[in-house]
């Protein structure tokens, strides 16, 4: 097996003292785990596997002695110079790609390659809403994981958490979303990434919303469990 693609790195971590594995998203071929020799002296690998959610061009090949693939190539394809430069932005992503590492799975057949370029292309690019950024992000991800809420007409006062619907009265246990959260909800549903700087939270706002997504995708994605990188992301946000 050879593969030439488009891939986005999601996660590295080391499996034995001289391996790597890197877990990526490829355009063509959805989810794929490789091997990286940890002392392999390509510049140009090593800077693109150490740079969580960076876009590259990568060359896959079978292991003779694993179901795993092994890298053999990668390269920056578009680099995020202004994620790199940015404290926040950079923290947005290191939590993005703890949370993709929790909800992509192999078993995926569209996992949405095109949204996540796209959706990280404009990270890099925005100033004003970059502060909401990850919570349209986590809004918008549920429709390409299948669990998004569908709107309806005169009804989306309530954002039932545990049943994933929008209902026009507060259900009868504690989780769901305020009026305000589910119009925000269904703002980021149906809003374009350039209109993040028209949304206006405070920190207990971003709080509360985002703690309520994260309850959403533990009731909706089999074993989810909340990123360890939140903290950070709040810390940041403080």
């Amino acid at each position: 097996m050879h593969i030439v693609d488009s891939a986005i790195i999601i996660r590295t971590f080391p499996v034995k003292s001289n391996q790597n594995v890197v877990k990526l998203l490829t355009r063509s071929h959805g989810i794929q785990t490789a091997y990286l020799s940890a002392g392999t002296k390509k510049k140009s690998v090593k800077n693109a596997v150490l740079q969580p959610l960076s876009l590259c061009q990568v060359t896959l090949k079978k292991n003779k002695n694993s179901s795993l693939l092994n890298l053999k190539e990668a390269r920056i394809d578009i680099p995020f110079i202004n994620i790199q430069l940015d404290i926040v932005k950079s923290t947005i992503v290191l939590f993005l790609a703890d949370f993709l590492d929790h909800v992509l799975l192999e078993d995926h057949e569209e996992v949405g390659f095109d949204f996540l370029q796209k959706a990280l292309q404009i990270l890099n690019e925005i100033e004003l809403g970059k502060s909401v950024y990850h919570l349209a992000f986590l809004v918008k991800m549920m429709q390409w994981l299948g669990i998004q809420p569908s709107l309806k007409k005169d009804k989306n006062h309530y954002l039932n958490i545990k049943e994933g619907v929008f209902e026009s009265s507060s259900p009868n246990h504690p989780y769901y979303f305020s009026k305000s959260e589910t119009q925000l909800f269904a703002y980021f549903v149906q809003s374009e990434w350039t209109q993040l700087s028209e949304v206006r939270l405070t920190k207990e706002e971003r709080g509360s919303f985002l703690n309520n997504i994260i309850l959403y995708y533990t009731f909706h994605i089999p074993g989810f469990k909340k990123p360890q990188s939140l903290s950070i992301l709040e810390e940041v946000f403080s």
